[in-house]
């Protein structure tokens, strides 16, 4: 492919999502038809590249299904299990406590399906607005970070594994004993934001936000996140001589930095166009980049996305808590991976 012309398509992939409201409600049609289109003008079509994009969504999207349809026949379960808890534990042990836990389920429940049961705690924990934000936006972190330990977890994890040509348990020995530690800062972050008593304006707590899912939802979310990776998995075959060449010219911390840029668009974007052909230590160091930046704003991650419709939480309010906490999580690990060298 023309490098100008694949420059082109990339910035139409990163900002077409960000620029445009239609193309963010028809996001995994958008990429399909831009691997589609990138695909035909790269002249890279084979058999085994439409077998890999046939095939390697196939798991996530069963999961995503099975995960919804069961989720919804436990919800009044798990709501009456947490209005017993809360007269035990106080609310920070309680939210801390349930952010940890979804967060690791989250790499085998998928991260959509996390982030509803997230927003399913929150509402029944009848936080205060500033509250219910600050505990959201911590707990989707944690998601973030704990979804990427399996290809279950969600299209990035899932683009990660296929790109590196990694098993089941890949993802979990490469970025295990970086991402864990996270998830349970996360867990004790929200835990701490849930601690404070606060109250609406009109003094009262929010009505509480429940969820109720059809299984009909449940097909048509699995059959948009098939579409999605589908979309994505051509777009890395497209692109992958293109990255193939350019990507090794980044240095390490540049491309840490750079991949920053994930805060505003989706972050298996940028899995599916880097990964490929990369050394293990490297594609650990990018992944885990992706992964922090992408809970810094809505638009970066699924379980923001997910979270913040259900919860009805808007892009200022989610930004102000998340951008810091995304940029002292990235000092940290930047300071981290490069001591580890």
């Amino acid at each position: 492919m023309n490098p100008i012309l694949g420059a082109a398509l990339i910035a139409l992939l990163l900002f077409g999502p960000v620029l445009s409201r239609t193309i963010e409600e028809h996001i995994e049609i958008f990429f399909l038809a831009v691997g589609l289109l990138a695909m035909t003008l790269a002249g890279a079509w084979k058999w085994e590249v439409a077998g890999r994009a046939a095939a390697v969504p196939l798991p996530i999207t069963l999961a995503v299904i099975v995960a919804d349809v069961v989720f919804g026949r436990i919800r009044s379960r798990i709501d009456h299990a947490l209005a017993g808890m809360r007269k035990l534990l106080s609310r920070a042990w309680l939210s801390g406590a349930a952010v940890l836990l979804i967060a690791m389920l989250s790499a085998i429940v998928t991260a959509v399906v996390a982030a509803l049961m997230l927003a399913e705690m929150i509402g029944a924990m009848r936080f205060a607005e500033r509250v219910r934000v600050r505990v959201t936006v911590a707990g989707c972190f944690a998601i973030g970070l704990g979804s990427s330990l399996t290809p279950l977890g969600g299209p990035l994890s899932t683009l990660a594994a296929s790109g590196l040509h990694m098993g089941f348990g890949g993802l979990f020995r490469m970025l295990a004993p970086y991402v864990l530690p996270g998830v349970v800062a996360c867990s004790i972050a929200a835990g701490m934001f849930a601690a404070r008593r606060e109250v609406d304006a009109c003094g009262a707590p929010p009505a509480v936000v429940l969820i109720r899912e059809a299984l009909a939802r449940a097909l048509v979310r699995g059959v948009e996140i098939y579409v999605f990776i589908a979309g994505l998995v051509l777009v890395g075959e497209a692109f992958s001589p293109i990255a193939a060449r350019y990507v090794p010219m980044i240095g390490h911390s540049a491309l840490f930095w750079a991949n920053t840029i994930s805060a505003a668009m989706d972050n298996a974007t940028l899995v599916a166009i880097e990964i490929h052909g990369m050394q293990p230590a490297r594609a650990r160091e990018a992944i885990i980049a992706l992964l922090v930046a992408g809970g810094m704003l809505i638009p970066g991650n699924i379980p923001n996305i997910v979270a913040a419709a259900v919860l009805r939480i808007g892009a200022g309010a989610w930004a102000r808590i998340g951008i810091p906490m995304g940029l002292v999580l990235l000092g940290i690990y930047f300071a981290f991976l490069r001591f580890a060298q």
